[in-house]
Formats: structure tokens, C-alpha cells, sequence
């Protein structure tokens, strides 16, 4: 299985990630004075004009003080704007950003791991990364260390040769606690194709205000949410702690066109009536990564919310995002992360043979890496560790981790309508609903006195949940174009639904 659309490393070879993520609309005039990055708690912000002032005084600081091209830095600092800062003057220097997780204890280790002879940290996060020969920059006052500060003086950029195909842009720790922690080494090529491909997916436009609860320090959030939307010139704001009633009021206060989110915390706001109390009229979608959602609690928050919900999919190896389904509710896939991004091919596979699994049959989800194809990164598959099955429609529905319990896929309800004995043709679509939004409603055309309630029933049996299918409509004929595709107007007419728009 692969996506459809232009790869996004080969439409940008040779671009750096400072390029890709500056250059666009973000360095736009107009933009200068717009927010770029804030901290949804203290309200801290960096506007354009000022992170990309920054970003360039910061780099060519850290050039002064000896941090040379390749060198690794490592970054240990809350997400917010001063990471945002710190991120993108390591790589304008030419240097290698490391992104320290795991547990704090660990940080030294992990720096002396990746060779990081340098370090960006916070006040009250120094000690966790000290050691006799590594060099501290700090963002406030921290005996032992230099003030980030320091670095900022009226100098040019420097002028770092970067070659995008085999330099790397980014260090990262995965893993899945307790298990080992290991690195994820990614060139500028890999990154740039991981950013553009979210920038020109639809998630996020230049007007939004996407506020993330995703952090900034991990990859998904800094190459999912942080980067593309720079790119494009929209506002970020980093929630970096608090439980939903604090989430609500940071999208109330900021006025979020956006919101990404775990599934945890879409969970939550489904069934939380004190959503009602907040003014969140602004917000026209919510994004949620990082594990997967059930399509009914998809479906309560997207009704509680008032916008649609969406899944997206994707890994640290991957650079970020590699599934999005913009089109849930249209395609009633609620639980979907959709076909795939341009640029990203993947595939299920039996977790022990390796052989290709058919629609709806669970399997180890892998992708294929580099989406860039040079002679320096060779292509390869990567297994996820993560459950899912595929139908037949191409869209991928991820369950879990491989090996921790994960359920058998759901029936596929179209599928199952037209198993039964008295449907000759069968097919499911959205449906608008005055409460909703879009239901997915499924149509049927039987050979006997079958009724529909008969069907419903039948669908209780055998597919789970109904996944999400409220009601089941009689027709003469299922209409459909050359191609088979279902014309979903003259559906809707046929079952006396075209009174809606």
C-alpha cells in the first residue's frame, strides 16, 4: 500500500530544516509581529520577528563559542518558546539538536551517550545533565552555567554547509518505559520530509492557533505540530501540564483554531459536561495522536467540542506524522488514521512470518524509511511495534502495542450487511445529523421481506459496537459510478434522506 501525491523529500532535496521551516510563509513580513510560539501557563512568547531575530543571534553565538558543525547539543528544557529558540539556533549553527528524555536520572547518561559535549538547559533542571566536561547554557540564572543570553549579539547568521542527504538535523531518545531507551538519528532530509508533508497535509493553515498538548521535546510534537505550523506562519502554544479543566481554559484563553491532543485527554473532554461552561467557538478541529481512540469516543467529543475529531499516526524514525485522517467523518472512519501521507508507504504484516496481511486482518504495522531515496540512506521497512489492520479501502486502523493484549479488529459493517443472505448490495455513508454532525448510516438492498430493524440486529451480532452505524435504510438500488464508487446524493435520495443539504 502506498499514498498518493509527490514524495516530499524529492520535492525538496537539498533544503535544510532552517530553510524549510523559515523560509515559508512563516518569514513573511506582514507575519513579523504575530505570536509564534507561547506557553499556553505563564503566557511567555516569541513572535516571528523576534524567534527568527533570535535563532540567527543564537546561532551565530554558538559559533563564536566553538560548538562546531555535526557537533550534538543537547536540549534540556521545557517546550515552549525558549525550546523553540534553543532547537533552531543548534541547527542554523550547524550543529545537532538531542532532544534528552527519559527519566531525569538518566539525562547525564543519555548526553554522555549521544557525545554531547554541550547543553541548553533551564534553572532547576541543570543538575540533571552536569557532568566535569560538558559546557551548560541556561535560560535564567543557574550557578555552574552561562546565561543563553550571552549568546545573543548583532552578528550575521552563520553560513554552515549542510548537506541534507547525510547530515544529521536531530538526536532523539524512544523506547517504551520500561524497556531500553535508544536513539533515533535523523538527517536534515528525513526531517524536511517529515515537516512538509504535515505543512501541506490540511491540518493546520496559516491563520490557526494550534495549541498541542503533544510535547514539544518529543519528535511528534516537534516535527508533527511545531515545525509545519512554523512553516506556514501559525501561532503554537505549548500546554505543558494540568489536567482538562486547565486545557480548557488555555483553549478558551488562546482562542485555539486547533487543537492536538492525546487520546487520553479527548477521552476526558467527551464526557465532561463542564466543556458547555467555556467559550470554544473557535476551535474547528481537534487532532489526537499518540495511541489509539475509539470511534465512540471520537464521536461523543467531536458532539461535545462542536468540531470534528481526527486520528493521526506516527513515530519518532519516521520524523513525525505519517498517517492523518482529515476525512473521519465524511468516510464515518472515526477510529481510521486514515490512508497514509503523501511520500509514506505501509504495510501489515504477520508479526512472525512477515507475509502480508489481507483487509481486516491484524497484524505489526510497518512503514517505509527514508521516504528519501539517496544512495547515503538506504530504503528500508521498519516494524512499529504497533498492532493494526487495513481494509479494504486502503485506511489503516492502528490498536496498540504488539503483544499487550490488542483486540481483533472490528467487522467492517459494509462487509458484514452484504454477507447476509437476503442483501444482494450493501454500502455505508455519512449521514448528517442535527447533534453530530455526520453519522455513518448504512443502505441495503434485500431479495426478501427482510426487514430493517432485522439488519440493525444482525449488525449487533456481528460487528462490534456497529462501528457506529446508527440506522440501516431499505433501498431499490445502491447507485454507483463507473468505478464503482458509491454516489452518495442519489443514496441519500433514494432512502428519503435528501432533505438534507
Amino acid at each position: 500500500m502506498i499514498s498518493i501525491g509527490v514524495d516530499a523529500a524529492a520535492a525538496y532535496p537539498g533544503a535544510t530544516v532552517t530553510r524549510a521551516v523559515f523560509g515559508g510563509a512563516g518569514s513573511d513580513p506582514a507575519r513579523t509581529a504575530r505570536s509564534a510560539v507561547a506557553d499556553a501557563s505563564s503566557g511567555r512568547s516569541l513572535s516571528y520577528g523576534e524567534l527568527a531575530a533570535q535563532t540567527r543571534a543564537a546561532a551565530a553565538g554558538l559559533v563564536r563559542e566553538g560548538v562546531r558543525p555535526g557537533e550534538v547539543v543537547g536540549l534540556h528544557l521545557p517546550g515552549g518558546p525558549e525550546f523553540a529558540l534553543a532547537l533552531h539556533a543548534v541547527t542554523a549553527a550547524g550543529a545537532v539538536p538531542f532532544l534528552v528524555g527519559g527519566p531525569p536520572a538518566e539525562a547525564a547518561r543519555l548526553l554522555e551517550s549521544a557525545g554531547a559535549s554541550v547543553a541548553i538547559t533551564w534553572p532547576g533542571l541543570a543538575d540533571d545533565v552536569r557532568a566535569p566536561d560538558r559546557r551548560l547554557f541556561c535560560f535564567g540564572e543557574e550557578p555552574g552555567t552561562e546565561p543563553f543570553s550571552a549568546l545573543l549579539g548583532e552578528v550575521p547568521a552563520p553560513a554552515v554547509p549542510v548537506d541534507a542527504a547525510r547530515d544529521l538535523a536531530l538526536v532523539a531518545c524512544t523506547g517504551d518505559p520500561p524497556g531500553p531507551v535508544r536513539m533515533v538519528r535523523l538527517t536534515h532530509a528525513e526531517v524536511v520530509a517529515g515537516l512538509v508533508r504535515v505543512a501541506e497535509a490540511g491540518m493546520i493553515g496559516a491563520a490557526d492557533t494550534v495549541l498541542t498538548a503533544l510535547p514539544l521535546t518529543g519528535v511528534l510534537g516537534l516535527n508533527g505540530v511545531l515545525n509545519p505550523a512554523l512553516r506556514l506562519g501559525a501561532t503554537v502554544v505549548a500546554f505543558t501540564g494540568g489536567g482538562r479543566h486547565d486545557l480548557l481554559h488555555a483553549l478558551q484563553q488562546w482562542r485555539a483554531t486547533v487543537a492536538v491532543l492525546p487520546p487520553a485527554f479527548v477521552k476526558a473532554l467527551a464526557h465532561d459536561r463542564a466543556v458547555g461552561r467555556y467559550d470554544l467557538l473557535p476551535l474547528r478541529a481537534v487532532v489526537t495522536a499518540g495511541g489509539p481512540l475509539a470511534a465512540e469516543d471520537a464521536r461523543a467529543a467531536a458532539a461535545r467540542l462542536g468540531c470534528p475529531v481526527r486520528q493521526a499516526y506516527g513515530l519518532d524514525e519516521a520524523a513525525g506524522i505519517t498517517h492523518l485522517n482529515l476525512r473521519a467523518a465524511e468516510e464515518g472512519t472515526l477510529d481510521s488514521v486514515g490512508r497514509g501521507l503523501p511520500g509514506v508507504m505501509w504495510c501489515v504484516v504477520h508479526p512472525r512470518t512477515g507475509a502480508r496481511q489481507p483487509s481486516y486482518q491484524p497484524g505489526e504495522l510497518c512503514v517505509r524509511l527514508p521516504v528519501a531515496r539517496t544512495a547515503a540512506v538506504p530504503v528500508r521497512w521498519l516494524p512499529t511495534g504497533d498492532s493494526a489492520f487495513a481494509d479494504d479501502h486502503g485506511r489503516a486502523f492502528v490498536l496498540g502495542r504488539v503483544g499487550r493484549g490488542r483486540p481483533e479488529p472490528p467487522a467492517d459493517p459494509e462487509a458484514v450487511l452484504a454477507a447476509h443472505p437476503a442483501v444482494s448490495d450493501a454500502a455505508v455513508a455519512p449521514v448528517p445529523d442535527d447533534d453530530l454532525g455526520l453519522v455513518p448510516h448504512a443502505f441495503a438492498v434485500v431479495t426478501d421481506e427482510t426487514s430493517a430493524a432485522d439488519l440493525l440486529a444482525y449488525l449487533d451480532t456481528h460487528a462490534a459496537g456497529r462501528r457506529g452505524v446508527v440506522a440501516v435504510h431499505l433501498v431499490d438500488e445502491i447507485p454507483r459510478d463507473p468505478a464503482g464508487r458509491v454516489r452518495r446524493r442519489a443514496l441519500l435520495a433514494r432512502a428519503g434522506l435528501d432533505r438534507f443539504p
